[in-house]
């Protein structure tokens, strides 16, 4: 990976330190997994990775609460695009990458609002969203999504088989897709041995 990137990711972990729990390591796994598809699809690190690294950095200045909650959404959005500009500015970034994943912080859970219409004609924020999205099924990432949502192993594999994610904002890549399908056949042959 690019020392760039760590450069980022050592300004914003300061950040990350303040928010949600989970965060670092979502960041940690989300860089690596995001660096593969970049590798595997042919797309624009410089603007995909510095995204996944900032993305979330605004909840260190917003309440601690349920990260669900839409006014949170909202608010973590304008704080880490802020943020995000602020890191990128002191690493000497180009301007107008800059603009850009600014940009993309601002908007990226815009899903939860019922705006879907900004992934579909950008290829970067629908393998962005494709990421986050299928963090609830890596082997961290679902035991904090189990805890936010007050879910159990079973409950927590029927809620991601129930999700309007793939319907709503279909997998952008093959190699997203591939490896969400791994991740959730993995937690769901955990959960199945759990049960034995």
């Amino acid at each position: 990976m690019n020392q760039i990137y760590e450069d980022i990711w050592k300004l914003a972990k300061s950040y990350y330190e303040k928010g949600r729990p989970m965060d670092i390591d979502h960041i940690e796994w989300m860089m690596k997994d995001a660096f593969l598809v970049c590798q595997k699809e042919n797309l624009d690190d410089s603007l995909l990775l510095p995204l996944v690294i900032l993305h979330d950095v605004g909840y260190a200045e917003v309440p601690k609460d349920n990260p669900f909650k839409l006014n949170l959404r909202k608010a973590h959005m304008e704080a880490g695009a802020k943020i995000a500009r602020h890191i990128l500015e002191k690493l000497n970034y180009p301007k107008d990458k800059i603009k850009k994943i600014e940009y993309y912080v601002s908007v990226h859970d815009n899903w939860a609002l019922g705006d879907n219409s900004v992934y579909e004609d950008d290829l970067i924020l629908a393998v962005f969203t494709d990421l986050d999205y299928m963090w609830m099924a890596t082997p961290k990432g679902f035991p904090a999504l189990m805890k936010i949502l007050d879910k159990s192993k079973q409950e927590m594999i029927e809620y991601l088989e129930a999700n309007d994610k793939p319907k709503l904002r279909p997998f952008s890549t093959k190699t997203t897709k591939n490896l969400y399908e791994k991740y959730l056949e993995d937690r769901r042959k955990e959960v199945l041995g759990t049960q034995n």
